[in-house]
């Protein structure tokens, strides 16, 4: 970075390479990284266009963390691309890198994405496998979403479904959302005969909706962002009685 204001490249629409600049530093460090080159390079860049110091920005990087902020760099779309380079067995290939680890900052909205499509596909049979995959998904993100709702220890006997029950108020359909999903849906172990059988999609897509339902009727603000962070738009139709 220092080289960007050298004589021999100062004006020159120059190649810029910085690779994994971050190694195993820890994450005080890592962010500070990033923050260097945020404020040296990348925003003089969103400023000046194309009279930026550079021509071209290359940043490579094995840790996750500092990829994730990487996605928050002042470029915008138009100007960047993601990449992966995957090695099988003796040869190594740049791919476009996969959806789950470009589109999305955190798990946490790559959990609700999966919810939120379950819940409004309409041509189930094109994905199966994000439906097998449902149990274990919508668990993942309910144990997130509902343990900074209700931080209560788990000594107090207070776990993922006394949390489901009270973020469904204690009904029916709240009974069934629990063994769904801390049960049948995310285990074999106890329930292996559930492996031989199909599964219901039309179910599945219901126990999605819901969750979407109760998230937007107690949390408006939240799912309004989780619905904006993942680019979807509303489905969800709430009536009052």
């Amino acid at each position: 970075m220092a080289k960007l204001d050298y004589l021999e490249t100062t004006g020159k629409q120059i190649i810029v390479w910085i690779d994994d600049p971050v190694s195993s530093l820890d994450c005080n460090h890592i962010f500070f990284v990033f923050s260097l080159i945020e404020n040296l390079i990348a925003k003089p860049m969103k400023v000046l266009g194309v009279n930026s110091k550079f021509s071209q920005l290359f940043i490579s990087t094995h840790n996750l963390d500092f990829l994730k902020y990487l996605k928050t760099i002042s470029v915008t779309k138009k100007q960047h691309a993601h990449f992966i380079i995957e090695r099988i067995q003796d040869i190594s290939c740049i791919k476009i890198m996969p959806s789950y680890l470009r589109d999305y900052v955190t798990e946490f909205n790559y959990l609700f994405n999966q919810i939120y499509l379950c819940a409004s596909q309409t041509c189930p049979s094109d994905n199966p496998e994000r439906y097998y995959n449902f149990g274990n998904n919508a668990r993942k993100f309910l144990e997130a979403y509902l343990f900074f709702k209700y931080p209560y220890k788990e000594d107090e006997g207070f776990g993922l479904k006394e949390r489901i029950l009270m973020f469904f108020d204690n009904d029916l359909l709240s009974q069934i959302v629990t063994f769904r999903i801390s049960n049948e849906l995310s285990h074999l172990e106890e329930n292996f005969d559930r492996c031989i059988k199909p599964i219901d999609i039309s179910e599945l897509q219901k126990v999605a909706y819901l969750i979407l339902s109760k998230i937007k009727e107690k949390d408006p603000e939240q799912y309004n962002a989780l619905i904006h962070s993942i680019n979807g738009s509303d489905i969800i139709t709430l009536t009052t009685v």
